[in-house]
């Protein structure tokens, strides 16, 4: 049982995302991904250690799930489904 809660509860990550009957891919432009998916819930600016800009975290907040969709050079590089 355990085992199993630690499963639901895990991150998934991947190569894209649905968002009903459309997908969300890495290589895609943020503007296909507003298209797609929407105006994202949250934004995160994404920093290195100096606190230069290296991209954006858009989470989009659903039924049983979030989605964490990486922007670098306005190119979708990591998308990741975390399961409440």
């Amino acid at each position: 049982m355990l085992v199993l809660c630690l499963v639901a509860g895990s991150a998934m990550a991947g190569g894209s995302a649905r968002f009903g009957n459309k997908l969300v891919s890495t290589g895609d432009a943020a503007g296909k991904v507003t298209q797609v998916a929407g105006r994202p819930d949250r934004v995160i600016q994404l920093e290195t250690d100096f606190s230069g800009n290296i991209g954006e975290r858009w989470e989009y907040y659903k039924a049983q799930k979030t989605i964490h969709i990486i922007f670098r050079d306005g190119k979708v590089t990591e998308v990741n489904e975390l399961y409440n």
